[in-house]
C-alpha cells in the first residue's frame, strides 16, 4: 500500500513519523523503483507495526521503548466486567475496534456479563481498553482483571463448528504448587482449547468449546471438578452470536 493509505488508516499519524521508523529500521517497506525516486510499498505487517508504535508514542512512551513492546512476546489479561444486556452489542463492537483485544464475548454470569482477552505488552493497554468502555458508558460496575505471562498460555485449534459450538470460560482455584500440573493435565481434555495460569485469586482459566450443553456439563462437573487438586470453579457461558475473535 502507498504511504497515503497508511496515513489514512492511522488517525493523526504524521508522514515524518513513518519516515523516522523506516530510517531506524523498525519497518522495512519494499522499494519500487520509479523513474526518479523509489516509491515505498507498505505491507499489512508494516501498517500494524506503525499503528502499534504510534499508539504507544501518543501515550508518551519513547519510540525505542514502543518498538520493544511491539516486538517482544506480550503478556496478557482477561477482563471481566458488568454491562447492561441492551449494551452487549455495543460492548463487542467497541472491543473489536481495539488493536490489542484478542477476543470478546457476552457471557452468562453472576457479577459479570462480558469478557475480553487482551494482549498487554504495557500496563497502559489494559487501561486504554477500560477507558474506552467507561467513556462509552458501557461498563456498569467494577471490572475484574486477571493477568497472565507471555509464556503462560497454551492453546490448540477447536474441532467444533463455530456456528454450533457452546463456548465457556472456567476459572479454577488450586493450590499454588499444583498450577503447572493442572495446566498440563487440562491439555489432554477434549474440548479445552486454551488454558492459562493467571495472577490473582483465581489460579487457572480454561476456555472450552464443545458441541452442546451436556458436553459442557460433563467436562466441567465430571472432568475438571473431579480433579483432586481443584478446590473450586466458576463458569461463564458465552452467549451465542455475541462473540468475536481476531483471526
Amino acid at each position: 500500500m502507498r504511504l497515503s493509505e497508511v496515513l489514512a488508516a492511522v488517525p493523526g499519524l504524521e508522514k515524518r513519523f513513518v519516515h523516522y521508523l523506516e530510517g531506524q529500521g523498525y519497518i522495512r517497506p519494499t522499494k519500487l523503483q520509479k523513474a526518479r525516486i523509489a516509491r515505498r510499498d507498505y505491507a499489512q505487517a508494516d501498517l500494524e507495526r506503525i499503528r502499534s508504535i504510534w499508539r504507544y508514542y501518543q501515550r508518551g512512551i519513547s519510540i525505542q521503548r514502543a518498538w520493544e513492546l511491539v516486538t517482544r512476546p506480550a503478556d496478557g489479561a482477561y477482563v471481566f466486567f458488568p454491562v447492561a444486556s441492551r449494551r452487549w452489542h455495543d460492548a463487542i463492537d467497541l472491543l473489536r475496534s481495539q488493536d490489542n483485544v484478542i477476543e470478546a464475548s457476552a457471557v452468562y454470569g453472576d457479577r459479570y456479563d462480558a469478557l475480553a482477552h487482551l494482549r498487554v505488552p504495557h500496563d497502559s493497554d489494559v487501561y486504554a481498553v477500560l477507558d474506552a468502555l467507561f467513556e462509552g458508558s458501557i461498563i456498569s460496575g467494577l471490572p475484574q482483571i486477571l493477568r497472565h505471562g507471555a509464556d503462560a498460555v497454551w492453546t490448540k485449534p477447536a474441532t467444533t463448528s463455530a456456528d454450533t459450538m457452546v463456548r465457556a470460560w472456567v476459572l479454577i482455584k488450586v493450590p499454588a504448587k499444583q498450577l503447572d500440573g493442572l495446566v498440563e493435565l487440562l491439555r489432554g481434555f477434549p474440548g479445552i482449547v486454551e488454558a492459562s495460569a493467571i495472577y490473582g485469586e483465581t489460579d487457572v482459566i480454561a476456555k472450552i468449546e464443545v458441541d452442546d450443553a451436556p458436553a459442557l456439563d460433563d467436562l466441567v462437573v465430571n472432568r475438571i471438578q473431579g480433579i483432586d487438586v481443584v478446590e473450586s470453579t466458576r463458569t461463564f457461558i458465552g452467549i451465542g452470536g455475541l462473540h468475536w475473535a481476531r483471526s
